[in-house]
């Protein structure tokens, strides 16, 4: 299990990941502290669960969402990544390996999920 999730998606609206993760979790608290942020508290199986939505966080057209929590619906940001695509039909993003303690993961290695299909990606 990783100590949280993250992945990125491609020129795919807040608005619309909002609603996606309305779908599989409820909302309990929503605030935006700026243009480009939006922070969210959602219960999945009485777990609160911190989401931050980061808009432009890998260039202009690539959004952010950090799930900081142990436990997620995912084991892994691949798994999460998955789900994003069925729901959302925009590209993914995620690490290659997830996060490790001990790091010697390729930082440029990721995972992509497009119309295409799936696999490792190097992302610069």
């Amino acid at each position: 299990m990783q100590p949280d999730i993250e992945i990125y998606l491609l020129s795919c609206p807040t608005e619309r990941i909002i609603s996606w993760l309305e779908q599989d979790f409820s909302v309990l608290d929503m605030r935006k502290p700026s243009d480009i942020a939006t922070k969210l508290h959602l219960d999945w199986n009485g777990r609160d669960i911190p989401v931050t939505i980061l808009e432009q966080a890998a260039g202009k057209r690539f959004t952010s969402i950090w799930f900081d929590a142990e436990q997620t619906p995912w084991d892994s940001d691949r798994e999460c990544a998955k789900r994003a695509f069925e729901a959302l039909q925009c590209e993914v993003r995620c690490n290659y390996q997830g996060w490790q303690e001990d790091g010697q993961e390729d930082p440029d290695l990721w995972w992509r999920i497009n119309a295409d299909g799936e696999g490792p990606y190097i992302w610069r």
